[in-house]
């Protein structure tokens, strides 16, 4: 079979060397006949040197175009013909690849950051990002979203595109401000560049008790916008860090003795306000009586779900996250991605537990 990797560019075509000098005497009487293989050959250089048609082949031959389709398959078969596509990015199809086999992912898009670029590593991720939102979104009807630094960033970089018959909805309740804008503010910002009509959670991700939960729930706002969100097909989130440099500790919605008992409990990261660990499991059930939003099963029904994440110090979290299949799609940037994959198998994700420990990234 042909070697050939995802990717494009020039194909070069190898086999044994064929000096075509023109069809020969007779050449359109071999119809009542099997080709040979010098004729095999001459049909591939014509073909993949030559770039004549399939049917002008057939003519020259005196065969059926269909003949000569099933020659070019059997040459490829045989090993007379081989295709190498020269990627110039080789080594990130590769990575992706290598990404989407260890984790299951329908697709993983791996940035190359530009370290000469005025604009920072979590921007160039955020553009691209912003284009891959831009070419899907269209396909989908209600786009939820969690908010985080991350994904705010995506928002910065998003063209303003017509989306028909689009809802966005939060998942979760706001963090309060990321980077001076307030979260409800960065949806109502999404929905305009969507042109989608928008709907916003007003209660915090997180709240003192269950109680106080309980009593938000009962507000029609807040319950119309969840029912909203569980239908969603499509959602876009990033992944926060446990530890006092995580966002929901900047944020002030979680203390040091918070940090002890995720830690304790085995948490690596946290997605919508919601803790996993290394399987990508919730854990601590009494942190998940204070939050609002979407449970992480509840996510992992979305059927499009955008994880974007970088950094050294959430690689426990990103394979917690991916191992515990709630992302089909993930991008990321190169040296992330080389950190996963140097981690080995997911099953491998406990032993990276430590590079959660106070890391100065917001997610």
């Amino acid at each position: 079979m042909p070697d050939i990797r995802s990717g494009a560019a020039c194909g070069i075509i190898t086999g044994p060397a064929v000096i075509y000098d023109g069809p020969p005497n007779g050449f359109l009487s071999m119809a009542m006949r099997e080709l040979s293989e010098r004729d095999i050959l001459k049909i591939c250089y014509l073909y993949y040197q030559e770039e004549k048609t399939q049917e002008e082949i057939s003519r020259l031959f005196g065969v059926s175009r269909f003949k000569i389709s099933r020659t070019l398959k059997e040459a490829k078969r045989k090993g007379y013909v081989t295709i190498t596509i020269n990627d110039p990015k080789g080594d990130f199809t590769d990575t992706e690849i290598k990404l989407a086999n260890i984790f299951d992912l329908e697709q993983a898009i791996v940035v190359r950051v530009n370290e000469f670029s005025e604009k920072s590593a979590i921007d160039q991720v955020a553009e691209a990002s912003a284009h891959y939102l831009s070419q899907i979104v269209g396909n989908y009807h209600i786009f939820g979203v969690t908010w985080g630094r991350t994904v705010s960033h995506v928002v910065t970089h998003l063209k303003p595109i017509e989306v028909k018959d689009l809802t966005l909805v939060q998942i979760g309740g706001g963090l309060g401000t990321i980077e001076g804008t307030d979260n409800n503010m960065l949806t109502m910002m999404l929905g305009q560049k969507l042109g989608a009509k928008a709907h916003v959670i007003p209660a915090p991700v997180i709240v003192r008790n269950r109680e106080i939960r309980d009593t938000l729930f009962k507000e029609e706002k807040i319950q119309k916008t969840l029912e909203i969100a569980k239908k969603a097909d499509l959602v876009m989130f990033g992944v926060g860090i446990i530890g006092k440099h995580g966002l929901l500790w900047r944020s002030g919605f979680l203390n040091n003795d918070d940090t002890v008992k995720l830690r304790k409990a085995g948490a690596v990261g946290q997605i919508c306000g919601r803790s996993f660990n290394a399987r990508g499991q919730q854990c601590l059930g009494e942190l998940d009586d204070r939050t609002i939003g979407l449970d992480l099963d509840q996510i992992r029904k979305i059927k499009h779900k955008i994880f974007i994440a970088i950094g050294q110090e959430k690689v426990a979290a990103i394979m917690g996250a991916l191992k515990g299949n709630l992302a089909n799609v993930f991008i990321t940037d190169e040296t992330t991605a080389a950190s996963l994959l140097k981690a080995g198998s997911p099953n491998k994700v406990a032993k990276t537990n430590q590079l959660t420990s106070d890391s100065a990234v917001l997610s």
